[in-house]
C-alpha cells in the first residue's frame, strides 16, 4: 500500500513538473506581451474556486519561483557562478540551493508587496489576507519577465567584456522600463486613474522596494566589507 502511494505521488509529481514545460513559457510570453490582460485574468481567476484557478497558466507565486530557479541556473552556468555572501547572515541564507531560491524569491516579492500596498491605498481598501492577494498575485506575474531579464543582464555584466557590458546594460534598462510601463498600464486600467497618477504610484512603490532591497544587500553581501 505504501509503495502504491509512493508511485501515485511520483506520478503526480512528474505530471506537474512536465506541465511546467508547457505552462511556464506560455505564462511568461503572455505576461510579457499582454500584461494588462494577464492582470485582468488574475482578477477573474481569484473569483473562482481554488481548485479551478489558473488552469491555463502557472499560478503567480509559483511562476515567480520558477523564474528565480531558471535565473539561478543561468547564473550557475556562467564562468563566475554565484556571487559570494560576505556576512554570517548571507552565508547562512545562501548555504544551500533551496536557501538561495527562497531568499531571492522573497527579495523579488518585496516589489510585489509594495506594489500591492500602493494599489490598496489608492482603492482605500483595508489590508488583510484576502484584499492583499489579488494585487500581490498580479505583481508576481509581472515580476517574472522583469526578474528573468534582470538576472540575464546581471550575468552578462559580471562575465562580459566591453561589448557584452553594453548588451547587459541595455537588457537591464529594458527590463526595468518594461516593468515600469506594464505596472503603470495595469494601475491605470484596474484603478481607473490617469497614466500620470499610475506612474507616480508605481514609481513610489518601486523606489521604496529598491531602498529596502539595497539595505538587505548590505546585510547579505556586506557591500564595502573588507
Amino acid at each position: 500500500m505504501d509503495f502504491m502511494r509512493i508511485l501515485q505521488s511520483l506520478e503526480e509529481f512528474l505530471y506537474e513538473v512536465m506541465s511546467w514545460l508547457v505552462f511556464y513559457p506560455r505564462a511568461l510570453w503572455r505576461t510579457f506581451r499582454h500584461p494588462v490582460a494577464v492582470a485582468i485574468y488574475t482578477e477573474r481567476q481569484l473569483r473562482q474556486d481554488r481548485d479551478r484557478q489558473f488552469t491555463e497558466m502557472i499560478g503567480p507565486p509559483l511562476m515567480l519561483i520558477l523564474t528565480v530557479v531558471v535565473a539561478h541556473v543561468i547564473e550557475l552556468s556562467s564562468p563566475t557562478g554565484m556571487a559570494k555572501a560576505n556576512t554570517v547572515l548571507g552565508r547562512e541564507l545562501f548555504a544551500t540551493e533551496q536557501g538561495v531560491i527562497a531568499t531571492r524569491s522573497v527579495i523579488y516579492c518585496l516589489f510585489a508587496l509594495f506594489g500591492a500596498f500602493g494599489m490598496l491605498r489608492q482603492q482605500k481598501s483595508p489590508v488583510d489576507r484576502e484584499t492583499l492577494r489579488q494585487p500581490f498575485y498580479i505583481h508576481c506575474y509581472l515580476l517574472a519577465p522583469f526578474a528573468l531579464g534582470l538576472s540575464i543582464a546581471t550575468t552578462i555584466l559580471v562575465n562580459g567584456n566591453t561589448y557584452w557590458l553594453l548588451l547587459g546594460l541595455a537588457i537591464a534598462l529594458l527590463s526595468c522600463a518594461w516593468y515600469g510601463f506594464a505596472q503603470t498600464a495595469i494601475y491605470a486600467r484596474i484603478l481607473k486613474i490617469s497614466l500620470l497618477r499610475a506612474a507616480l504610484i508605481a514609481s513610489a512603490a518601486n523606489a521604496l522596494a529598491t531602498v529596502v532591497i539595497v539595505g538587505l544587500a548590505f546585510l547579505l553581501f556586506g557591500i564595502g566589507h573588507k
